[in-house]
């Protein structure tokens, strides 16, 4: 039944040059996993994102050991092109790279997925663009006919798992952080938890006793 949607996907679109190209450099973006990557490092670069960097670098972890370790290597599920060759012609025409892992389960879908999620949680609607690109990659998958959709569906949904997992883990880290270390790291810069960052170690300008004025010894009490 999937090959027979992927012959049929491969009938109707793929004598579009122009949309070929584009599903090509679409699906770069999930080569390796590295439109993820590159989020996440460029997160964790700016202080006020750094968390959110963590949140996409664990739900990435976690992905690369669930997809990658575990999943690619006990499913061994075999490519589309082993059952329908004439795909090998479109690959070769248009440069499609050809992966010689598991089908199953998609892990461009599966990266793109998680770091989309765990952003998701933190930006809300701002984080659209993430979902729009993710779906995309995960389309690209299917129209260059590398993956059965339910390798990619399988991508989506272990993905978007990794992302809810990485969210919470970068919320649990934070707090283990602003308990633990933070107090740590403000001790030894000598602020106190009470005193704001910028008023440590200021000096406090001096007191000035308080003069009295002088009497000079021609000036007597009034008597009455």
């Amino acid at each position: 039944m999937e090959i027979q949607f992927l012959q049929w996907v491969d009938a109707t679109f793929h004598s579009q040059a122009w949309l070929n190209y584009i599903m090509k450099y679409i699906t770069y973006i999930g080569e390796f996993g590295a439109g993820a990557i590159i989020c996440a490092l460029v997160l964790l670069i700016f202080k006020k994102t750094r968390w959110a960097g963590v949140a996409v670098g664990c739900a990435l972890v976690l992905d690369v050991l669930i997809v990658n370790v575990i999943l690619k290597l006990s499913v061994n599920r075999a490519r589309p092109w082993s059952e329908y060759e004439p795909f090998l012609d479109f690959y070769k025409a248009y440069g499609v790279r050809q992966p010689t892992d598991s089908s199953f389960p998609s892990g461009h879908s599966a990266a793109l997925f998680a770091a989309a999620v765990a952003l998701t949680f933190r930006y809300k609607l701002k984080a659209l663009p993430a979902i729009i690109i993710a779906l995309l990659v995960a389309l690209s998958r299917i129209y260059l006919c590398v993956h059965y959709p339910t390798d990619v569906l399988g991508g989506i949904l272990i993905g978007s798992a990794c992302g809810v997992a990485g969210h919470f883990a970068a919320t649990g880290l934070k707090k283990l952080y602003d308990e633990k270390l933070a107090p740590l790291v403000q001790k030894r810069k000598g602020i106190t938890p009470e005193q704001p960052a910028g008023e440590a170690n200021e000096p406090q300008p001096e007191q000035q006793p308080d003069q009295q004025p002088e009497q000079t010894g021609s000036q007597q009490p009034e008597q009455e």
